[in-house]
């Protein structure tokens, strides 16, 4: 009879084999082992009813739910972990026992957790079956539960779209390589750079596999198509894990940076080539199924592959496999995909959610190549868009030409005059029609642009306006003088895509860049999709329908769609005063303070929205329609105004100088603790109050502070300063690991710098948005929410949160200050001033 302590003691018992094998060295014992901690933790998830993370036991019970998802995230952890243990060096071992040891006590939690829910445990054993009867067989759970569909066109369409998204993004990740070669740019900045494109590529071939898995393959199942899709799904597999890890090991210096691009560019390949075979063979079997004239596979005329012809051999064979095996084991073909992606965020030592990836000036426009400008060149034209500014009309490019010649209803529905690129082939400006057409255009995919362009067009059109042209897109009309051929033509390789397109620019329109303001277009939208995009891509309609009641719902209920939270460690218990009924500022231990604050400040900076960044709307009226947007944001610069005059209002309300004395160290202490918290916005609002003129007046103290505070304040002072734009700080924020709250005020300052210093509109027509200007304020944007994906995890007590309001609140006005720092340290003349010190050194 299985019980949940069986369980959870045969997992015990797999775990603690694994810390044997690696203590030992037993290189061989790795994959096996490994399988063994999947087997046991999928056979108590199994048991337990809790192998989908929406089944009735983790819906319904916050607890379980929290332990299930640390224990799902610290499996994938140890997996993706196993996968990087290639050389068994001594950080490797140390990491893969550190995630065993967390996984160990995640797998008592959750065992705890059934037991108070309480859940009974199933009498039943998991039957593997065979799925395939060749010499390379494949096992996998059962699943009961989604009936399949059919190979409509509309899923064909969907699966085409997918693999040509993952082709192009893969494609990128290869020709930022090609550039590479030749430019100086950090390993971990370029690493930071290619991890975004990866996710992108990731999330898309977790939607292909799913198309894949809902569809009714019994009418070819015995086809050479059949097996070439599931031997391709493998090598695809293998490809994706050898990609993410030549991704990870970027950072590794003692790698030659030759070998790594070399072996990424072999898996690249192996990608691009098993998507490509897998949307053909699909194409192939959908007239037999449908009974409907054939769909011919369009996308791979759209891209035009540069990779090596030639099969690079797999370095990692174990690697790739165990990881595509293990995690389809445990989660299901439809969650493996999205396993690795949540695994990747936390074993990364890059951000996930909005990164500093996507800011990046090296990205890849459409265009010209970057590979194709020398060093110096490109050099220059990073300066020049940093700067900004425009470029002369005279070294305005067009678009790259194309290798062969594309037919003239194929080319772009815009004049080329309503379209301007610069030397590196970056969008520079354009008119609002041009520029939306460009956001769906039917033969490039252009990520950054599309994601720019979400960011920004708030500052340059209503969304209203932009649903309104994604509509007209959508419904765009072929031109009349066509011949029968031509438009077919037309309709293959034009319409199709460009309603994909634009059903995937709605789509991330609201999963990602939705603002409450944008409650107006989701009754158009639904209204939209029901009666247009129906008719014409069911698939897809089901989708966005859903996603769009979803956003009816939250606006309903006055809340916001859940996030994807990080699951963290259990929280440091609060260090206490003796007596929270009853204590002074300095009863509180400076760490606890400090974490407190950082509690209260990360609320803040969280809350801050991309649309509050545009046109300067926290220095408008408050009460203006721009000026109300920005409401966040001017709630984090109220926090820091009154926690700096707070730190002087405590300073100048002793009036004996010890006392004053130990104020001015317990602050530091503070502000010391904030920076090792990564805090660095509240820590810049405590050494501000040391600058104000009240306090910084205050001769007699100062000289009283020691030399070790003085030199803990000094370092402070030097990585918070504002030396050649706040260089040092600028270096050392992109360098750590969130958590993190970066100083809100440099990027303000950059952002007013941008707006002051670009017109809306290019010099030469007043219709020409500046959308040069858009990127820049886009990487401001990007770089705010890459810290707000991971939270702090720290206990709230809400006695001392209390305490902090209340002094927020109780705060004087500067004139109130200066006027106390004058009575307790009144202006004296030298000769008065070298009286006192003889008097204090005892001369006189």
């Amino acid at each position: 009879m299985l019980n949940i302590q069986k369980l959870s003691s045969q997992a015990a018992l797999a775990i603690g084999h694994l810390n044997t094998v690696v203590r030992h060295s037993k290189t061989s014992q790795y994959v096996s082992t490994i399988e063994d901690i999947v087997d046991a933790v999928r056979l108590l998830l199994f048991t337990s009813g809790t192998v989908d993370k929406t089944s009735i036991h983790v819906k319904h019970n916050c607890a379980l739910r929290a332990h299930y998802r640390a224990l799902t995230a610290s499996l994938g952890r140890l997996i993706l972990t196993a996968q990087l243990c290639t050389k068994n060096s001594a950080g490797e071992l140390r990491k893969l026992l550190i995630n065993a040891n967390e996984l160990l006590i995640a797998v008592q939690n959750f065992a705890q957790a059934c037991q108070m829910a309480p859940i009974s445990i199933a009498d039943a054993c998991p039957k593997l079956v065979q799925t395939d009867e060749d010499s390379t067989k494949e096992t996998q759970f059962c699943d009961e539960h989604r009936p399949p569909s059919s190979l409509q066109e509309d899923v064909v369409e969907a699966i085409e779209a997918c693999s040509l998204n993952v082709r192009e993004t893969v494609q990128g990740i290869c020709d930022r390589l090609q550039v590479d070669i030749q430019d100086t740019e950090p390993r971990q900045s370029l690493g930071t750079l290619l991890f975004s494109r990866f996710r992108y590529a990731l999330n898309q071939v977790g939607q292909l596999l799913v198309l894949l898995d809902s569809m009714d393959c019994a009418r070819f199942a015995g086809s050479a198509s059949y097996h070439e899709v599931t031997a391709r799904r493998q090598s695809l597999s293998d490809g994706i894990g050898q990609l993410f890890c030549y991704l990870q090991k970027m950072t590794e210096e003692d790698l030659p940076m030759e070998y790594i691009i070399t072996e990424m560019s072999t898996a690249a390949k192996l990608v691009n080539e098993s998507v490509r075979t897998i949307s053909e063979c699909i194409s192939r079997q959908q007239p037999t199924v449908a009974g409907e004239p054939a769909v011919t596979s369009t996308r791979s005329s759209t891209t035009n592959t540069t990779l090596d012809s030639e099969q690079g051999t797999n370095a990692m064979p174990h690697v790739s496999k165990l990881a595509d095996r293990v995690l389809t084991k445990t989660f299901g073909p439809s969650e493996a995909e999205d396993r690795k992606h949540n695994s990747t965020a936390s074993l990364s030592s890059y951000s996930d959610e909005s990164s500093v990836i996507e800011n990046s000036t090296h990205d890849k426009g459409s265009g010209t190549s970057l590979s194709t400008a020398s060093p110096d060149t490109y050099n220059r034209e990073k300066l020049k868009r940093f700067f900004g500014g425009d470029v002369p009309e005279t070294v305005t490019v067009e678009e790259s030409p194309p290798c062969e010649e594309v037919p003239w209803f194929l080319k772009a529905d815009y004049d080329p005059k309503e379209l301007l690129f610069d030397v590196a082939g970056f969008v520079r400006g354009g008119t609002l029609k041009a520029l939306t057409i460009r956001l769906t255009t039917h033969d490039k995919l252009d990520m950054n642009f599309i994601s720019t362009f979400l960011l920004t067009y708030r500052s340059f059109c209503t969304s209203m306006e932009l649903l309104s042209l994604l509509k007209e897109r959508y419904q765009i009309q072929p031109p009349a003088e066509l011949t029968d051929e031509e438009l077919e033509i037309w309709r293959q390789k034009k319409l199709k895509l460009v309603r994909l397109r634009v059903f995937n620019v709605m789509k991330t329109w609201l999963e990602q860049y939705y603002n409450e303001d944008d409650v107006v277009i989701l009754e158009p939208m639904l209204e939209f999709t029901h009666t247009v995009i129906r008719d014409t891509m069911s698939f897809s309609a089901n989708q966005l329908e859903r996603l769009i009641q979803k956003r009816q719902e939250a606006a309903s209920q006055q809340r916001s769609l859940r996030k994807m939270v990080l699951t963290l460690p259990d929280p440091p218990e609060p260090i206490l005063p003796r007596n929270l009924k009853n204590f002074r500022l300095l009863d509180i231990d400076p760490l606890e303070l400090a974490r407190q604050m950082t509690i209260m400040d990360f609320k803040l900076y969280n809350a801050v929205h991309p649309v509050e960044c545009l046109d300067k709307a926290w220095s408008r009226d408050a009460n203006s329609d721009k000026g109300k947007v920005a409401v966040n944001i001017r709630a984090a610069i109220d926090y820091c105004n009154h926690l700096t005059k707070w730190v002087a209002g405590s300073i100048l309300g002793e009036h004996e100088i010890k006392k004053r004395l130990a104020q001015v160290k317990y602050w530091i202490q503070v502000a010391e603790k904030c920076r090792q918290l990564n805090n660095f916005n509240t820590c810049m609002a405590i050494i501000s109050a040391f600058d104000n003129s009240s306090v910084g007046r205050l001769k007699r103290t100062w000289e009283m502070v020691g030399a070790r505070t003085n030199t803990v304040l000094a370092q402070i002072r030097k990585l918070m300063g504002t030396d050649r734009n706040f260089n040092e700080y600028r270096a050392i924020i992109h360098s750590i690991n969130p958590p993190c709250i970066p100083f809100l005020g440099i990027y303000l300052q950059d952002l007013t710098f941008i707006e002051d210093g670009n017109p809306n509109f290019l010099k030469s027509s007043n219709t020409m948005i500046n959308f040069a200007k858009r990127a820049k304020t886009a990487e401001i944007i990007r770089e705010i929410e890459q810290y707000q994906s991971t939270p702090y995890q720290f206990k709230p007590v809400e006695e001392l949160q209390a305490f902090i309001m209340t002094s927020l609140q109780n705060t004087r006005d500067e004139d109130m200050l200066y006027q106390e720092s004058l009575e307790i340290e009144p202006r004296e003349r030298e000769d008065e001033k070298i009286t006192r010190l003889l008097q204090e050194s005892g001369f006189l």
